[in-house]
């Protein structure tokens, strides 16, 4: 094939390729690894999410059956035990040893790149606005108070769903946390971790029985805006919409 007639994305995948004769050489830089979480230091309010209810739901095999992308949610409100739910089951720590602090669902090279916002159009206890979930300290961090599902549907190309769900759940990435290991492969990586992720939201949203669908298609730097992140260093990648089922 004529590589002047290549598209970026097949060039990249041809450039990121491992080969044998062309592994990074070289250790890593431990001295300039970046950290794997974010934090606000002056939110405007911060509320812990709730313990975990691991009794409820229903089984594995019956979620995994019953998956389906919803797009139509009535205006109905979820609770807050219900988003902290969610919240736990795509970026919780379900374990800590040798240093690590494990997730619910997997990151290549336990780097966790992925970042989580939220945009609360209708959660009990909890006002409308965007937050920012601080793993480290299980608690969301309110950055903007207001109505912005109207702003986020246009940011989504006028995707309705995107201002009638109860939630949508904002995932960037910060980069350097992957190159800082996988140079330019690092993006691959970046997204399988948000592609396990947003099926794990899926997963528990539908044992809730609540509807879900993850959006690719919006405009990134009107979403980047709106969470007010750069996109370059922190990137916006992927949505998911949560809500009461019409």
């Amino acid at each position: 094939m004529d590589r002047r007639r290549e598209g970026i994305g097949d060039l990249y995948h041809q450039e990121t390729k491992y080969r044998r004769e062309a592994m990074p050489r070289g250790g890593l830089n431990w001295a300039h690894q970046p950290l794997p979480f974010k934090e606000f230091p002056y939110p405007l309010k911060n509320f812990p999410i709730r313990p975990l209810d691991q009794k409820e739901g229903k089984p594995l095999w019956e979620v995994i059956a019953q998956r389906r992308s919803v797009r139509e949610f009535s205006h109905q409100p979820i609770t807050f035990s219900e988003l902290s739910q969610l919240i736990w089951a795509t970026q919780g720590i379900t374990s800590r040893a040798w240093g690590f602090e494990f997730r619910a669902t997997p990151s290549a090279g336990a780097l966790y790149p992925i970042e989580t916002y939220i945009v609360v159009n209708r959660v009990e206890e909890i006002s409308p606005g965007i937050y920012h979930y601080n793993m480290r300290e299980a608690k969301l961090s309110l950055l903007k108070e207001g109505d912005f599902g109207s702003d986020l549907c246009q940011a989504g190309l006028d995707q309705e769903m995107l201002e009638e769900a109860a939630c949508v759940f904002i995932w960037t990435a910060i980069v350097e946390r992957s190159k800082w290991k996988y140079r330019e492969r690092a993006y691959r990586y970046i997204y399988m971790d948000v592609g396990h992720i947003g099926q794990n939201l899926y997963l528990a949203a539908t044992a809730l029985n609540l509807g879900c669908c993850t959006v690719g298609a919006f405009f990134d730097e009107e979403v980047d805006r709106l969470l007010g992140v750069d996109g370059k260093e922190e990137i916006s990648i992927y949505l998911g919409a949560v809500g009461q089922i019409r």
